[in-house]
């Protein structure tokens, strides 16, 4: 049947093929394709959700496609993308933005096949008897195009050991996680190690939870690809860690109680420190306590949740990204998690689960902090000593003890949550405000660019009607309560200006431009007072007007006639999105210097960030900022980043994106906001003073990990 559809198809998926290819190339990008999120690319665990069981084991099939090709055209590939990324202009080579990798190829095939309705089960077939000939034809495609572009005289960029190209599928967290056990012929041992399919089933309540009769059959099948070490020795019996695990057995809110009504803080910290030290006894044998679980599991269900738990707990405590003491409250509520998902596997497709909002609260406040003597972090750690910690001591048969460690959690950070989301709410609305009226000064200026006087007056006044006077017209407008059309009489003062700034008019009718000098003056400071326009640059923009209507009075001269000339062919693409004062205020507006200053600010960024970075955050996260490509279209409200600011690195959190997308606003630990152009994002950007922490939930990433391990060990190859 599959070689029968495809002599059917062989003609319209050849046709199709090149057309879509050449389409890619001419666009310059790898967007998604028809199948979803592209195949080829990282898995989320929220995809995984949504996928059925062909769909797993197409994605699984095409990555391992993926895999094999990379591994066939590796060497001439990397030559490739040294020339790629010179012919794109970049200063280091880029692999992401080669538009003739690997996963273009792989993501037009999979196109075609839709196109032409090929079901599932055949697009599997036939992409798995794919992957020699792909490699071996891309293998040839790339060395000849390297030869051509270098017969040309073009130079390659050098690759950057740092930014080496990984020909892994997945991210950088999973390493520690994936190396299993292999056969000779690179298919591994274990055969009920965790999965996509064994994930999935996991996650959408498909995997069994009846009790079997024999649990450590159960633990035996589906554990043993998860122990993290083998040499490890089981000094722990369960029965000491069930002791160690129930010696505090009060209900919740008691503990709180208890931990509320302490004379001392000091009294609170040293009884805490005493659990903790207690904690760390069985922590050093993370194994034993692990395998004490492992034990107690009762179902398949059980088992899996567990490994993922032990997974996603690991990439959350490992990375660097996080204060190592907040990665030390994790850890230490790793028993009340591993409790939680025993009885409760909704933590793994509910995001509005307890538990699961609980780590989000720590570790999204948590990226606020690059350093331990930050501001607030003394406090910050004390309370999730104070509400985190007693977890890890207490049964845990529901997510109650959660939800209650977020309710005290967030009565402790309340009064400065509530003043900061003030102050973020006022800025919002100062934004949007701001942001309404600029781009109702657009539309102004693109009438005002039809009409003729405009390329007749200088430069001054043109820049003045583009810049300051549209944003009148548009206050004016937006405030027009009366629905009057020309509200305020401001729209029709632009002739009238126009008029009076060229001498050679004037001068015809010095009597009108007498009668009309003063209303004219009069009117315009009413309307610049308006948006509050700084009076020393309206007094500048009145000199010049003033010295214009003077040379009605006197003859005409070469001179006057050099003053009065446009020497701009095009002024109404420079003008820039405006704030005022009191607005500049409100939002930490800042507009970055134009492009000839950006290469020096550069400079001064490189200079200052060579002292400055390995203080701001640790070395491993700095490579992975350093090598991520910000993607501002698609940077959410909620992302962590580090912005240079006069040669000091500041961490700051993206809290809110204007409709339009062209205003954006940070707000830092302090609860101070600062806002600015996407114009100046980019230009943050050009000189390498803004870099990404983190653009999505850590928790959500920590998962997304644990199926990308699952994607590697569904590959079944020998990494």
């Amino acid at each position: 049947m599959s070689h029968q559809f495809l002599d059917d198809k062989a003609a319209a998926l050849c046709a199709q093929f090149p057309v879509l290819l050449r389409q890619i190339f001419q666009n310059k990008q790898t967007g998604s394709s028809k199948f979803g999120e592209l195949a080829v690319g990282e898995l989320s665990h929220d995809q995984l959700l949504h996928m059925d069981e062909i769909q797993v084991q197409e994605r699984v099939e095409v990555a391992r496609v993926l895999r094999l090709v990379q591994l066939a055209v590796q060497n001439p590939l990397n030559e490739l993308n040294g020339y790629m990324s010179a012919l794109l202009g970049f200063d280091q080579v880029k692999p992401v933005h080669n538009p003739l990798r690997p996963q273009t190829y792989l993501k037009v095939l999979q196109d075609v096949m839709l196109d032409a309705a090929v079901p599932p089960q055949i697009r599997i077939t036939w992409i798995n008897h794919m992957s020699t000939a792909l490699g071996k034809a891309l293998r040839g495609s790339y060395a000849l195009l390297a030869q051509k572009i270098k017969s040309y005289g073009v130079i390659p960029l050098s690759m950057d050991k740092s930014v080496e190209p990984n020909n892994r599928i997945i991210g950088a967290q999973t390493e520690r996680v994936t190396s299993q056990p292999s056969d000779a012929d690179g298919s591994s041992n274990q055969p009920n190690m965790l999965t996509l399919d064994r994930l999935r089933e996991l996650m959408t309540g498909q995997l069994s939870t009846q009790k079997n009769t024999t649990p450590d059959e159960a633990v035996a099948q589906f554990a043993g690809a998860f122990d993290r070490n083998a040499s490890g020795s089981a000094e722990t019996t369960p029965e000491d860690a069930q002791e160690s695990t129930t010696d505090f057995a009060a209900t919740v809110p008691a503990v709180f109680e208890a931990l509320q009504n302490m004379n001392q803080e000091d009294d609170v910290i040293t009884s805490l420190s005493q659990r903790q030290r207690l904690a760390s006894s069985i922590a050093n044998k993370p194994e034993s306590v692990r395998q004490m679980f492992r034990s107690n599991c009762q179902n398949p269900a059980q088992v899996l949740s567990l490994e993922v738990m032990f997974q996603m707990v690991d990439n959350l405590v490992q990375d660097p990204r996080l204060l190592e003491p907040i990665r030390r409250v994790i850890e230490n509520l790793e028993p009340a998690l591993f409790r939680l998902v025993m009885v409760d596997v909704r933590f793994f497709n509910d995001k509005l689960h307890p538990a699961r909002r609980l780590l989000q609260e720590i570790t999204q406040r948590g990226l606020a902090f690059d350093s331990a003597d930050a501001p607030g972090f003394a406090l910050f750690i004390r309370s999730l000593h104070r509400y985190v910690n007693p977890l890890s001591r207490m049964p845990i048969d529901s997510a109650e003890p959660f939800d209650l460690a977020i309710d005290n959690l967030n009565s402790m950070w309340s009064e400065q949550s509530v003043a900061s989301s003030q102050t973020v709410q006022q800025a919002m609305q100062a934004l949007g405000r701001a942001e309404e009226r600029n781009l109702l000064a657009e539309k102004m200026v693109a009438g005002m660019e039809q009409i003729p006087d405009m390329q007749r007056v200088p430069t001054a006044v043109a820049e003045f009607l583009c810049g300051p006077w549209a944003q009148v017209m548009a206050y004016a407008e937006l405030n027009n309560t009366k629905g009057v059309e020309d509200p305020g009489g401001y729209k029709n003062l632009v002739n009238i200006l126009l008029w009076s700034a060229q001498p050679e008019l004037t001068r015809q009718d010095v009597a009108k431009l007498t009668r009309r000098v003063s209303r004219l003056l009069s009117k315009l400071r009413e309307g610049l007072a308006l948006i509050d326009y700084p009076p020393l640059k309206a007094s500048s923009f009145f000199d010049v007007l003033m010295k214009l209507h003077q040379q009605a009075f006197r003859p005409k001269t070469a001179e006057s006639e050099q003053q009065t000339r446009n020497p701009k062919e095009n002024l109404f693409g420079n003008h820039k999105h405006w704030l005022a004062p009191e607005e500049v205020k409100a939002t930490g507006f800042t507009d970055m210097p134009d492009e000839e200053s950006t290469q020096s600010m550069a400079n001064e960024i490189e200079s200052s960030a060579s002292l400055l970075l390995n203080s701001s955050i640790p070395m491993t996260s700095q490579d992975n900022l350093v090598q991520s490509t910000v993607d501002l279209a698609h940077m959410g409200v909620g992302a962590w980043v580090e912005i240079c600011v006069k040669g000091i690195w500041q961490r700051s959190q993206l809290s809110w994106i204007s409709p339009q997308k062209s205003m954006y606003m940070f707000t830092n630990i302090y609860g101070s906001t600062q806002s600015m152009t996407r114009r100046s994002l980019d230009k943050l950007l050009a000189a390498n003073a803004l870099r990404v922490v983190s653009d999505q939930s850590m928790v959500d990433g920590a998962l997304d990990a644990v199926v990308h391990a699952a994607m590697l060990n569904s590959l079944d190859i020998r990494l």
